[in-house]
């Protein structure tokens, strides 16, 4: 099988493309599947004051059930992301998150003691349990547009940057691992770009561009 060739520039469009080609071709290592994505406040990025998600955490993208599976080049100069960001229904939309600090009401005194009920049939009494009041946390939906910085001229990709650090799930040896790993992103001197996380908020194709990234496993190693 012929390789795909190297990017002839390192523009957005030339990177994507290539990207893209390895994808299609698979010509990559898989690393695991994404869970957030932390992207650090910019001059271009006007946070929500009533999204309490975002007053809480920032730009952070938590993906929680929909984790995104995510690879890296031969080379280990790029990581690829190899599925588009869909929900179930096919759109581009994230998962929605718990309302921070969401605290459960108290127990009732019938919820922690029961109550007595008498068998119709032997006149006996019995302590039941209710059904407990809803413990479930309110949710509340993550806007990728209350995220980021500005649309991609000439395209449907919205551009998140600068990316921080991405938290997954590891694969290896085609086993997912139960410890989080992270990716660390910074400033790349070397051809002057900041990581960027860019999405497609038509058809989610997604792409990391720019910057440069080391794994960072549990423990510092």
């Amino acid at each position: 099988m012929a390789t795909v060739a190297a990017p002839v520039t390192n523009s957005p469009a030339d990177i994507l493309k290539y990207q893209n080609d390895l994808v299609r071709t698979g010509e990559y290592f898989p690393l695991g599947r994404m869970k957030q994505i932390a992207i650090a406040p910019c001059a271009g990025w006007t946070p929500r004051q009533d999204d309490p998600f975002i007053k809480k955490f920032g730009r952070l993208i938590d993906l929680r059930n929909a984790m995104l599976p995510i690879a890296q080049t031969r080379d280990r100069s790029m990581v690829l992301v190899t599925s588009p960001l869909l929900n179930p229904a096919g759109r581009v939309q994230l998962p929605d998150v718990p309302v921070p600090d969401w605290v459960p009401p108290p127990l009732t005194e019938e919820e922690i003691a029961g109550r007595v009920e008498v068998d119709p049939l032997t006149g006996k009494e019995r302590r039941v349990l209710p059904k407990l009041s809803n413990r479930e946390p309110a949710m509340i939906p993550q806007d990728l547009r209350d995220r980021t910085n500005e649309q991609l001229r000439g395209s449907n990709f919205l551009v998140f940057s600068p990316v921080v650090n991405v938290t997954f799930q590891p694969e290896l040896d085609r086993e997912m691992q139960g410890t989080a790993w992270i990716l660390s992103w910074r400033y790349n001197p070397a051809d002057d770009t900041h990581p960027t996380l860019l999405i497609d908020e038509r058809t989610g194709e997604t792409h990391f561009y720019g910057g440069a990234f080391e794994i960072v496993r549990p423990g510092g190693e």
